[in-house]
């Protein structure tokens, strides 16, 4: 059994926002990002779920989650060159 996620994202002003998972229609709520929206009554559109993330939320909600950082950092693990050179290349 999973346990449901505390976040949402909705489309809003251009970004896709994380917002409170159990948010209702006309309910006013912050974004994990700090802004202010009233979840609409219309559903979002196709096009507006292709939105960007909002990286603040993205951020916050990867942090309540225990998820890493996007985007990650490079590992200093060996170069595409130094495996190449292994495999007598």
């Amino acid at each position: 059994m999973t346990t449901p996620r505390p976040f949402r994202w909705l489309p809003h002003e251009g970004q896709r926002h994380a917002v409170c998972a159990n948010s209702t229609v006309r309910d006013e709520v912050t974004t994990l990002c700090g802004g202010e929206l009233v979840i609409p009554v219309t559903r979002p559109t196709k096009a507006e779920w292709c939105w960007p993330t909002c990286l603040s939320c993205d951020a916050a909600w990867r942090a309540a989650e225990g998820i890493m950082p996007f985007p990650r950092k490079a590992s200093a693990g060996p170069s595409r060159g130094a495996r190449a050179d292994r495999r007598g290349r």
